[in-house]
């Protein structure tokens, strides 16, 4: 399986058998574009704190999947957080979240990674969702960092933070191996290697509550 991104991996676990993030479903969704700015962070495309995210350095082309996010920034001045989230947070049929949802599917799609599939009972369509192999990589991956022996990398650590904060976690492991999964979590963090990875995963769970409260707030 080819390397991916965060925001692609994540994408891959939360969408729903009909290759959709469930419109119901808030975490689902807010943890998507959190996973997308962490990304864009991570690169050095954007520095965030606790209020406002500001746009330091060009998208890579490699990174093309996230155009639709960055676009969304302000490339003069620093904005405020809540204002990229209200423009996918609003409705979950809004325009923006469509947008890199699709952008990142098709990213997916050209690296093999999507399949196509039938839905509807009378009037059939082909949609597209996730292989197979592709969601088996992707836990694989974790499990064997976390769960087994492993080299621990700070993109799975942020990977399956964001995948425990969206409560996709139960789909892909069993109660036990949760509770595995959240004790490394905590293992790294109070490591001293991990200080970064709980840097990033307490600004996580920050973006994560931040984006919550707007979309709550919009709603």
């Amino acid at each position: 399986m080819k390397d991916l991104s965060i925001a692609q991996e994540y994408l891959v676990c939360a969408l729903n058998e009909k290759g959709k993030l469930p419109a119901y479903d808030l975490k689902r969704a807010t943890c998507f574009v959190g996973a997308g700015l962490m990304e864009l962070q991570l690169e050095g495309c954007i520095s965030m704190d606790q209020k406002m995210v500001e746009i330091t350095a060009e998208l890579p082309e490699k990174m093309a999947y996230l155009k639709p996010l960055y676009d969304e920034l302000n490339p003069e001045k620093a904005v405020k957080i809540e204002k990229v989230i209200d423009e996918y947070m609003i409705t979950f049929t809004d325009k923006a979240l469509k947008q890199l949802t699709q952008s990142v599917k098709a990213s997916l799609e050209e690296n093999g990674m999507m399949i196509k599939s039938e839905a509807g009972l009378l009037n059939k369509r082909q949609i597209l969702v996730p292989s197979k192999e592709a969601r088996t990589g992707v836990i694989e991956k974790i499990r064997a960092e976390l769960l087994e022996e492993g080299e621990i990398t700070e993109d799975v650590v942020i990977l399956t933070v964001l995948l425990d904060q969206a409560d996709c976690l139960k789909e892909y492991f069993s109660k036990y191996e949760q509770k595995e999964l959240k004790g490394k979590l905590k293992e790294i963090r109070e490591s001293s290697w991990g200080q970064r990875a709980k840097k990033m995963t307490e600004h996580i769970e920050m973006l994560i509550a931040c984006i919550i409260a707007t979309g709550a707030a919009a709603h």
